[in-house]
């Protein structure tokens, strides 16, 4: 009989532990926030990192097919703007028959995003027909 009164009285939770594990629960989620929320936050980063190639290979790629359209053709230095991203380029005369393509990207920083920086694809192509 006294063991029924007291498996009676233990049913349930006490206060404690329902405080205890709502603490540790909230912690988890809080971590669990923080995670999803710096997760975030490199998707955007990644995103606007492959928006800015993207960018950089569409001027080369024009540039390319400009240079090799029919025949070989000297490219001179321009600039244009993609997405509000400035890019430019200037052109090295190598050989007779051959240039080198530096393309210059502005871009924001990641860490500062008030800060921008430029940065330099170079790219050099000749006339296939009078390579050696």
């Amino acid at each position: 009989m006294r063991q029924s009164i007291q498996s009676k009285s233990r049913d349930g939770f006490s206060l404690v532990e329902v405080l205890v594990s709502v603490s540790l629960l909230s912690l988890v989620l809080m971590g669990l926030s923080g995670a999803a929320a710096l997760g975030l936050s490199q998707m955007s980063k990644a995103r606007q990192d492959l928006q800015y190639s993207a960018d950089v290979q569409q001027v080369a790629d024009s540039l390319l097919a400009k240079s090799s359209m029919n025949s070989f053709t000297k490219l001179v230095n321009g600039s244009t703007t993609i997405r509000g991203r400035a890019i430019s380029w200037t052109t090295t005369d190598v050989s007779a028959t051959a240039q080198k393509i530096a393309v210059v990207a502005q871009r924001r920083g990641l860490a500062n995003t008030s800060a921008m920086y430029a940065d330099t694809l170079t790219v050099y192509i000749a006339d296939p027909r009078k390579v050696q």
